[in-house]
């Protein structure tokens, strides 16, 4: 999390600012865009809803207005006097003749000319059909409750709305009976009107087929007749219902949401849009704005960060900003205040340092007496022991080499401490002849690079000695110089006797808190510790021996010189 806020910028000022000015923003743009959205959204559908449910009652009366018709007409037909006197004769047992009946066929096909809305009408006697000519009577051409319903005192021959055709279901029945009058309105038959499946279509005008509506007549939850067919869901869907007056149905208009809320949604987006506009303009004026207040604090924290590779430097900068000029006029005083210190404690430092390496190379330069030396080897000249007088050479200029100031620095080459390795291995050799083989691997460009004195030399002895010397047969150690990256590697390995787990440990522990009083009052005199606080002296506490152990495989040391630092070191003497 926290790496993702540093890619983030979240730990810079500005990055702090701008984040939290545009989150700020956003909040309440968020928050003003939605409350307008949902305020709009409410009237614009509330706007909407009314609007179609206005439609679905216009829709309504039409549809009464064609039902009122059939209606009227149907009234007409049952009061015509060639239908009344026919009937009649049906009524009191005289049966219609072909002719008569034809007649009446041509009355109701005129009638029915006149509607746009009847498919056809049928006219039953008491006990028989008289047109279709057909061997049907009423009580099997419709339902019995809606003759019950047709011959009820109340309605006094109203129209009565049957539903679906039994027959046809396409079709729409109503039924109406035909009151007599010259025989006391007694019941003399019925008429039997068959609406067009387009009687719901004629009630629809372009207004709802452009809202995209399915008008939907029901009886009793039974579709009969619609405008079209419902695409989706139920729930996907407005319902408006209407019940139309003198029947038990309900006119539905169906309208899709998504139609309902087309103006809503482009409003939606019309608003996402201008919130993405508005995000995006402040987001501009948040960075100009973080960038005007954090200029003056980058700036500083640049002149603070060029004082890490040097001494601090005033800023001369003078802010408009009065919170970051104050800043900076502390940082210039404090400033002068290390400039000072440098000053007064910088020379005591470096005595203090330069004292502490020379007593630590005090303690590994054993000071011996070269005039005695001197005459051993030429009493060995005058007495012909050339082999022994050449060992008393090497001898002294192995001590002359330990006690001799190189430059008043303590740094030699590589190359002439390797020749103090050669010098030592030949004089360990004397004793352990073929038990000691000494190899020495080296890159001839690191042979100039300069290291403080006797640091390999002792590293050999402290092989031979502890790793070597325990063993009957001897071994054999190594020296191994190569370069890696920008550091010289040196590395001395042998194939003595090791050390156990625990030991290794140990010594690592007391390489760790080896310090200036371990060293003074060591009794090995030269060794380990002494090498390891030298390098840390000379390039720093990063710096010091690597060690690796394991026990009947001997022990290997490595230690690193960063480069440019020798050669700093060596350009400047």
């Amino acid at each position: 999390m926290k790496q993702l806020g540093k890619r983030l910028g979240l730990d810079t000022t500005r990055g702090q600012i701008l984040i939290g000015f545009v989150a700020t923003m956003m909040l309440i743009l968020t928050v003003m865009f939605s409350f307008i959205y949902t305020f709009l959204s409410k009237e614009t559908k509330d706007s909407a809803m009314l609007y179609i449910e206005e439609i679905a009652e216009q829709a309504g009366g039409r549809l009464e207005s064609l039902m009122n018709e059939i209606n009227v007409l149907t009234l007409q037909m049952a009061m015509d006097e060639r239908m009344q006197s026919i009937l009649m004769s049906e009524y009191q047992g005289e049966l219609a003749t072909y002719e008569e009946r034809m007649k009446l066929r041509k009355l109701l096909l005129d009638m029915t000319a006149y509607s746009d809305t009847i498919e056809e009408i049928e006219l039953y006697s008491g006990q028989r059909a008289i047109y279709p000519l057909i061997d049907e009577t009423i009580q099997t051409r419709v339902d019995q409750h809606v003759i019950r319903e047709a011959d009820r005192i109340d309605q006094a021959g109203a129209l009565i709305w049957a539903g679906k055709d039994r027959e046809q279901e396409q079709f729409l029945l109503a039924v109406r009976q035909i009151k007599l009058e010259k025989l006391n309105y007694a019941n003399g038959g019925y008429l039997v009107i068959k609406v067009k499946p387009s009687f719901i279509q004629l009630a629809t005008s372009n207004r709802e087929q452009d809202q995209g509506a399915v008008m939907r007549l029901l009886q009793q939850d039974e579709v009969l007749q619609s405008t079209g067919e419902l695409e989706g869901k139920l729930s996907e869907y407005y319902s408006f219902e209407r019940s139309i007056k003198g029947t038990s149905w309900v006119l539905q208009m169906m309208v899709q949401k998504k139609l309902v809320l087309s103006d809503v949604y482009w409003l939606r987006n019309l608003l996402l849009l201008l919130l993405l506009i508005s995000i995006g303009l402040v987001a501009i004026m948040s960075y100009y704005l973080a960038h005007v207040i954090s200029s003056p604090v980058k700036s500083l924290i640049r002149v603070m960060q060029g004082s890490k590779h040097g001494a601090p430097r005033d800023n001369p900068i003078d802010y408009y900003n009065k919170e970051v000029n104050q800043l900076n006029i502390t940082y210039n005083q404090m400033v002068k205040q290390i400039d000072y210190l440098i000053k007064s404690v910088y020379e005591k430092e470096l005595l203090k340092s330069r004292s502490e390496i020379r007593a630590l190379h005090s303690q590994i330069n054993p000071h011996f007496l070269f005039n005695t030396l001197d005459a051993i080897y030429w009493d060995h000249i005058e007495k012909g022991e050339k082999e022994l007088a050449h060992i008393v050479v090497q001898l002294a200029d192995l001590f002359r080499y330990s006690i001799q100031q190189h430059h008043g620095d303590g740094f030699v080459s590589i190359k002439q401490e390797l020749e103090q390795v050669e010098r030592y291995t030949n004089l360990m050799k004397l004793r352990w002849q073929e038990r000691l083989t000494m190899h020495i691997d080296r890159e001839e460009e690191l042979l100039t690079v300069k290291i403080p004195k006797l640091l390999i030399q002792p590293l050999v002895e402290n092989a031979i000695v502890h790793g070597i010397e325990p063993m009957p047969d001897g071994g054999v150690v190594r020296v191994h110089l190569y370069r890696h990256r920008d550091r010289c590697v040196i590395q001395v390995k042998d194939n003595g006797i090791g050390m156990t787990a625990k030991q290794l440990e140990m010594l690592r522990q007391k390489l760790q808190q080896s310090n200036e009083a371990t060293v003074q009052h060591s009794n090995r005199g030269i060794g380990l510790y002494t090498i390891h606080r030298l390098l840390k002296l000379h390039y720093g506490e990063s710096f010091g021996l690597h060690i690796e152990s394991k026990e009947q495989f001997g022990t290997s040391i490595t230690l690193e010189i960063p480069l440019t630092l020798s050669t700093t070191q060596e350009a400047a003497r």
